[in-house]
Formats: C-alpha cells, structure tokens, sequence
C-alpha cells in the first residue's frame, strides 16, 4: 500500500511541476542568481571541557541551501515556497512521505529545463506562443484575486447580518429503528430473512421508555447499556454540534427551541421514531466564522467583478465563428441481426 501511494505521489508531483503550476515559485527561483556556497568557517582552537548543557534547537535559516542541481542552488525558502504553491492534498502526502520524491522531481525539471535552453527550444515561436498565453493567464488570476479580496469591515459586516446563522446547538440523538413492512409471501420463492427492526408500536413504546430514563437524568452510558439492541436502538453516546441549516426545517426548528439539558418528544418517521437532547447552546465567533463568510463572499465578489468589467470593455465576436455546431442527426437504430438456425443435417 505505501508503495502505491508512493508511486501515485512521485507520478503528481512530476505532473504538478511539468505542467507549470508551480510556475510563479519556478519563475521566481530562476529571476534569483544562483546563491553563493558560504565560505568554510574557521576551525575553532579546541574549548577546555565543560559540563555539558542543555541544547536548544534552533530553526534551520532560510537561507540554508538544501538542493543543488549543477551550478544552480535552491535554499529552504525556495523550495518551502514551491511547497505553498502546491494544492493541499499534495502538501499533506508530502507532509506524510518526506520531500525526497518533490527534490527528484525538481531537480529533474531544472536539469530538462536547462537542456531545452541549450537546444534553443525557448527560443521557437511555439514556445513564445505558449509563454504569452501562460502570461495571459496568469495575469488574469492576480487581477481577479485581487479584485475577489475581501476586507475586515465586509467579514464583520455579513457576521453581523447573520448573527443567527452562527448559532450552534450540541445535539444527541436517539433513534429506535421501524421494521420495513414485509412482502405479501410468494410461493415460487422461499422468503427472505426477517428485516432488522422493531414492530411500530413496539418501536414508539421503546423509544418513550429510553426518553423518560434520559429526562429523568440516568447517565447516558447506563441508558446505551440497558436498551441496547444492535441494528433496532442507536443511542449517541456524545453530542454532535448542528448549526443552522444542517438539520430538517422542522426538526431544526424543535431542536433550536429546546433549552440546554432538554429532550424532544419522539418524531414518528416512515423508518424509525427519533428524539434528540440538546446539551449546549454556543455561537461561533467572528474568528470561527470567518472562513465559512470569506469561502460565501469570494464568488459573489468574483462575479461582480467579471460583470464590472465587461461593462467597461467592448467584445465583438463573430457569431457565425462562435455559433454552437448544428444538432447532429440522429442515426437510426440498428435493428437486431437476425440468427438463422443451422439446417439439419
């Protein structure tokens, strides 16, 4: 397994850095002149022997050269930054696995990318077609991520018109499980084993049973315990947080009414009768909330700012160039060969 995973990370990494989307942090590497091998320190005269003293460890300097490919060097700084610049699940496989394969890698590119100079490849019309476009692009993403950044005062100003939607309830749940209604019998077929679940009644008397030992305040544990009955009772043993929206309208409604320490009264659904304890109230504050508020406002702000633009710029296309292709004719379809029988012998 971990050599399936190895090899799935080093043919993503390959990928990720031919393809050029760690071409901002190449590009900023290769603008740098090669950084200078620092110079052998002078050997110290030998110290008298002291007690030995507790070592503190201290970061590695940025600056410190950790890869060099010919007469190019790459320090900590350089290759962290590449790092940043790669989506999240790469991070956390390299995180898991060590850089090892992403300096192969790297170092492979540099090496490819310095043969190319040397085969004038930079220097082909394809090349600087595919550059101006690469250009193109990326100058498109730093004005639209710019256009999309979000201020302090606009985060506070939709927490604060969406104070509720910050509320959180911990919730725990009980759910006693319905028996599916059974097939009328069918003679030509043996029947189907019993499904799991209790008779309805029997389910709506279990589940208030279970309620009033929870509002008579009996230790959960003790409750799971005595009304255990797998696949027929789920009983949670820790509440779960639900803020709004997370749950049905109506049983969200009943849960965010319940007080602290409260218990609903059993909902009879086609499949199981279900309660829920509400053991706390709590409100996510700004710095909680921020995330979620920035991952809602960045599009509604991209898209503004796209619909601002256009309005500012004339674009003339010409339609008969970009019409959609005409609705293909449908082909008939083809009837089933017909298989003559062998004639007897």
């Amino acid at each position: 397994m971990n050599q399936t995973c190895s090899r799935h990370l080093s043919r993503l990494l390959f990928a990720l850095l031919i393809s050029g989307l760690v071409t901002g942090a190449a590009w900023a590497q290769a603008s740098k002149p090669p950084a200078k091998s620092p110079a052998p320190a002078a050997t110290p005269a030998p110290a008298a022997s002291k007690p030995a003293s507790p070592t503190v460890a201290t970061p590695e300097s940025p600056d410190k050269v950790v890869l060099k490919v010919g007469d190019q060097q790459f320090t900590k700084a350089d290759i962290d930054d590449l790092i940043a610049h790669l989506d999240a699940r790469t991070q956390q496989a390299l995180a898991a696995q060590g850089k090892k394969q992403l300096g192969d890698h790297y170092a492979l590119m540099v090496v490819l990318s310095k043969q190319a100079e040397l085969h004038h490849l930079d220097q082909t019309p394809e090349f600087a077609r595919m550059l101006a476009l690469q250009k193109r692009q990326l100058e498109a993403q730093a004005e639209m991520n710019e256009r999309s950044k979000l201020t302090p005062e606009e985060v506070q100003q939709y927490y604060t018109a969406h104070a509720a939607d910050y509320d959180e309830i911990m919730v725990r749940q009980f759910v006693v499980r319905k028996k599916a209604a059974e097939p009328k019998p069918d003679p030509a077929h043996p029947a189907a084993p019993a499904s799991l679940g209790l008779a309805p009644e029997e389910a709506k008397a279990r589940a208030e049973a279970i309620r009033k030992e929870v509002v008579a305040g009996t230790e959960i544990k003790k409750v799971m315990e005595d009304f255990k009955s797998p696949g027929n009772v789920l009983i949670e043993a820790d509440a779960r947080p639900f803020h709004h929206g997370a749950m049905p309208a109506d049983m969200e409604k009943m849960a965010f009414a319940l007080k602290d320490g409260e218990v609903s009264e059993p909902i009879d659904l086609p499949q199981a009768v279900v309660f829920v304890q509400v053991t706390s109230h709590t409100h996510a504050d700004l710095k909680t909330a921020t995330p979620e508020i920035e991952s809602k406002l960045r599009p509604q702000k991209v898209e503004a700012a796209m619909t601002e633009i256009k309005k500012g710029t004339v674009v003339w296309m010409d339609e008969q160039y970009f019409a959609a292709p005409a609705a293909a004719t449908e082909a008939p379809t083809p009837s089933a060969p017909v298989v003559k029988a062998p004639p007897k012998p």
